[in-house]
């Protein structure tokens, strides 16, 4: 996560043209801090991430969510459903199991009928 967070902050702020200096003076942050932040050096509090985003002018979550992971609104809904009606995550895992397995035995009962 702390390295998405600095790429992210550098792809930014290299988006907008400004230099690491520009960004500290903005965002009220040392040059050294956002430095190691962008380098992967330091992980960064909630607050200086906050900063960073206003200064930026984009939401926390711009900084924060890597799309890479970020489930579909169906998925989230299926999810929820299954746990409105009590079904918890070992459930659903012996559920994939089981469907994973039907699926590499097909084959075989078909060739055994």
């Amino acid at each position: 996560m702390q390295n998405f967070i600095g790429k992210q902050i550098k792809r930014m702020r290299q988006k907008k043209g400004w230099s690491i200096t520009k960004l500290a003076e903005r965002s009220g942050v040392s040059k050294g801090y956002v430095s190691s932040i962008e380098n992967h050096k330091t992980n960064p509090s909630a607050q200086m991430i906050m900063k960073v985003a206003r200064a930026l002018e984009v939401p926390v979550e711009k900084l924060v969510n890597n799309n890479e992971y970020t489930l579909d609104h169906g998925w989230v809904e299926l999810i929820v459903q299954a746990k409105e009606i009590g079904i918890d995550r070992e459930e659903i895992r012996e559920f994939l199991a089981y469907e994973s397995w039907k699926i590499k035995n097909k084959g075989m009962s078909d060739d055994s009928v």
